[in-house]
């Protein structure tokens, strides 16, 4: 008998709910967006380990470009909307400030850690703009997540005003902080074997600047 992989979903002609349909369809194009790149994954293959029908990748979000603009966001939109609300200054003004800088920065390296691939396919489309389809997309998605971006500026102001901090710039906090940690985990990725996050000395560049400036006043 020949060797067969674990499926991951049920059996194609299985009635599901569209939500979990969209789910299936969005891990696989995850993981295999991850492992292959972009322009090598094409939707037939990403509809096989979903185990749906290639049309239903179409009906659900529009073309494959659309599909890599939903991958990306997601993770990041939702860590984003958990960390506001886990921090939210109305009911942690009194938590350590170190404490909110350290949740963010090291969230934010573990998600542009695992969605390394995605993250460069998004600056070559912006950079290159060979794909036309592709290049809109990273436009939107470079927008929806400075969106997101701003969101952590609201909430670094409102611990500011709470514990009365003077001059908090946030925006350049939280400008200066991705920056550090996106070259980070790109360097570690290319010239290194060891994990940005047990490194120390690596640790400290954004998770201080964060916190000093965040502090300052």
């Amino acid at each position: 008998m020949a060797l067969t992989t674990e499926p991951l979903v049920e059996r194609r002609n299985a009635r599901r709910a569209p939500d979990q349909v969209r789910s299936l369809i969005l891990k696989a194009a995850h993981r295999l967006f991850s492992a292959q790149g972009y322009h090598a994954t094409p939707t037939r293959q990403i509809a096989d380990e979903a185990g749906v029908g290639e049309s239903v990748i179409f009906r659900n979000f529009g073309s494959k470009a659309e599909l890599f603009e939903t991958t990306i966001l997601t993770p990041f939109s939702q860590f984003v909307d958990d960390w506001a609300t886990t921090w939210d200054a109305k009911t942690t003004s009194a938590t350590d400030p170190t404490r909110v800088a350290e949740a963010f920065v090291k969230g934010f390296y573990d998600l542009a850690d695992e969605h390394q691939e995605l993250l460069r396919t998004l600056i070559a489309a912006r950079v290159n703009g060979v794909d036309p389809g592709l290049a809109e997309v990273a436009t939107r998605v470079s927008g929806k997540l400075a969106n997101n971006l701003g969101v952590v500026s609201r909430v670094l102001l409102e611990h500011g005003a709470a514990r009365h901090f003077r001059d908090v710039d946030a925006p350049v906090t939280v400008a200066v902080s991705v920056g550090s940690v996106l070259s980070l985990v790109w360097r570690v990725g290319s010239d290194f074997t060891v994990r940005f996050w047990d490194n120390d000395v690596c640790l400290l560049l954004p998770r201080l600047f964060f916190v000093l400036v965040m502090s300052r006043g």
